[in-house]
């Protein structure tokens, strides 16, 4: 029989995907011997209430075109659901009840961890998923993070990234002033936004 399959999740807004989501998605991959990383764009993320979301059509797009070629990258529907916030342990019990078998992480950087406590039902999703933490520039998680949320600190594995700082916020900021964008999103990332004219 063979071993549960390694699955690690990657949800956000992904407005637009850039090169930093790439990185930790890979480095994840690696790390953690993952035999499939899913990128899920969030229809209706919580926490991006009232800011400009490109539609979720161009957002699953754009991470079709990012990931094009990456043999263990896949892009899922699962979290476009308009009626509802994209909570993540919503999101979680839906992909382990299609896929119940398999071991799940859940890919989120260390300043995400800062915020956890704050999560919609931060203990079910440590039940459903470990947390696969990447530490960002500028940003270290104490022992404080780590015991906000009863048993958290056996359910987080830390992920070594190189540096990268790229934010969808910046993105779209240097869009709206007509600056490049060039090596911050991959060059078809960057050509879909330009004919779609997207964040201007």
């Amino acid at each position: 029989m063979s071993a549960p399959s390694r699955i690690g999740l990657v949800g956000g807004s992904f407005n637009p995907i850039h090169l930093g989501h790439l990185i930790m998605a890979e480095n994840a991959r690696d790390q953690l011997v993952l035999d499939q990383v899913v990128f899920m764009p969030a229809g209706s993320p919580p926490h991006k209430q009232g800011q400009h979301l490109a539609s979720i059509e161009d957002r699953m797009a754009m991470v079709r075109l990012a990931i094009a070629g990456h043999d263990a990258f896949e892009v899922s529907d699962l979290d476009i659901d308009h009626r509802e916030p994209s909570f993540t342990w919503r999101l979680l019990e839906r992909f382990h009840d299609r896929h119940s078998a398999a071991d799940l992480w859940f890919i989120m950087g260390g300043d995400s961890l800062h915020d956890f406590p704050t999560w919609s039902r931060p203990e079910r999703i440590i039940e459903l998923a470990r947390l696969a933490v990447i530490e960002r520039p500028g940003f270290r998680n104490g022992d404080g993070d780590l015991e906000a949320v009863s048993g958290l600190r056996d359910r987080v594995d830390l992920v070594e990234t190189p540096l990268c700082s790229i934010s969808s916020t910046d993105v779209r900021m240097r869009v709206e002033a007509q600056a490049t964008i060039r090596y911050l999103v991959p060059d078809a990332v960057r050509a879909y936004i330009r004919s779609r004219g997207l964040y201007r």
